[in-house]
């Protein structure tokens, strides 16, 4: 078996492994990398070629690919640092995409807004728990949790050989949004031979909280802020879990929520097409800014009435939230608001300085800021701790994280028992081989 990542080994995004039985190969997600992206102001992707992509750190490089028999392209989940660029890359290769039904939701609405790259491959739904055979490779869907709907771990087996891919999960046993997780049915596959494991959040102990306390913090921050004028939330749009929680404490508090955001709107609209979430009637939606001005003015003039709900938590510029501070919408902060951040800060200097940016205008305005009302979906150590003592992997490859977080996976699993031989940091483009 060889184990080929092109992508999120040192770095945070553009997630990419080939894993080859023989001759037969799989591709697992296919990223882009959207710190660098955000380093290119105004920058249109939909309009670069691949090449262009790659040089620019934003796509992941393929070419070592070219000529292996891909079986087919299987995605993890719907987060654009593991689905990005598949409308990028897919095409070079006679394979399905096969994902989740939420993930190839939400690949359809990213296909369909970058028609350029004449995406035409078959896609094929498995739902978790679900199972096909791509050539000789049986593929199996299980459940994690995460933060966003049907992330799953990737088995692929073919006779003797078992692989995990667990780049995405965290355990949380009281989601909002989904089963809690179950690791019985990757115990009962058996011992794999190697293991891709992430380690984003490796840098916390752990364990990370559920997001039925994220909820219970909401509550009491939304209650607190509802005593003054007008409340303003901004998540990630993915996080459909965190949304509904959102708009039913608007709800509670007797305020009417109203979300504003091209993301925002491609995600929800996504969940509720698959009926994996339901908006109540009294909910307000706008998808584009130019279409919403009217929507937001009414919003400004009667603040204690509702809950603006926006992309910008990172503090993107040409996000609702930015836009807003700068004055440039008709919803005015002033005295009195209160901005509710339910994100964490993704550790880049470029959205540091957005982020610190944007809360210096807000404060400036006169608002009150809570920040980090949130909880990751990410495994810190404890849990990481516990998945390796549980499903004992033979090999392990950490991935999906920074230098430094890939060598707290290794020495982790070095203190478990695992040798040198057995424990395996590598570098993109770099494979690794291991022997049944």
């Amino acid at each position: 078996m060889e184990i080929l990542p092109l992508g999120g080994l040192g770095e945070i995004g553009k997630n990419m492994t080939a894993v080859s039985f023989g001759k037969e190969c799989i591709i697992l997600d296919m990223g882009i990398r959207l710190d660098t992206l955000l380093s290119f102001e105004d920058l249109e992707i939909g309009g670069l070629k691949k090449r262009e992509l790659v040089a620019r750190n934003i796509i992941p490089d393929d070419r070592a690919l070219m000529g292996r028999k891909v079986r087919g392209i299987v995605v993890s989940h719907a987060h654009l640092d593991h689905l990005g660029a598949v409308s990028k890359l897919a095409s070079a290769y006679s394979a399905p995409i096969v994902g989740t039904p939420y993930t190839l939701e939400v690949f359809r609405k990213l296909k369909g807004e970058e028609k350029a790259y004449h995406v035409h491959n078959r896609l094929i739904p498995l739902n978790p728990g679900g199972s096909l055979r791509l050539g000789e490779i049986e593929v199996k869907f299980v459940h994690a949790t995460h933060s966003i709907p049907q992330t799953v771990f990737i088995l692929l087996e073919k006779g003797e050989k078992r692989f995990l891919y667990a780049s995405d999960f965290k355990f949380d046993r009281e989601p909002l949004l989904g089963p809690p997780l179950d690791l019985s049915p990757l115990r009962r596959a058996g011992e794999p031979l190697a293991a891709m494991i992430g380690t984003v959040r490796l840098n916390e102990q752990g364990p990370i909280p559920s997001e039925s306390w994220v909820a219970s913090q909401l509550w009491k921050v939304m209650k607190e802020a509802s005593d003054g004028k007008g409340v303003v939330v901004t998540t990630f749009s993915s996080h459909l879990a965190r949304l509904n929680t959102i708009i039913e404490i608007s709800l509670r508090l007797g305020r009417i929520p109203v979300l504003v955001g091209r993301s925002l709107w491609d995600y929800l609209s996504a969940g509720v097409r698959l009926g994996l979430i339901q908006i109540p009637k009294e909910v307000k939606m706008g998808r584009r800014i130019r279409s919403s001005k009217g929507l937001l003015r009414k919003v400004g003039e009667n603040k204690e009435e509702y809950v603006l709900v926006c992309t910008g938590h990172q503090g993107e510029p040409n996000s609702v939230l930015s836009l807003i501070a700068d004055e440039k919408l008709s919803y005015r902060i002033a005295g009195g608001d209160s901005v509710i951040f339910s994100s964490s800060v993704i550790p880049h200097p470029i959205n540091q300085a957005n982020r610190e940016l944007l809360e210096t205008k807000l404060q400036l305005r006169g608002a009150r800021i809570y920040r980090e009302v949130h909880a990751s979906g990410h495994a810190g150590r404890a849990e990481t701790l516990e998945f390796l003592k549980l499903l004992q992997p033979r090999h392990v490859i950490p991935c999906h994280g920074t230098e430094d977080r890939l060598r707290l996976l290794y020495e982790m699993a070095r203190g478990l028992g695992y040798s040198q031989s057995e424990i395996h940091l590598t570098s993109n483009g770099v494979p690794v081989e291991v022997e049944a």
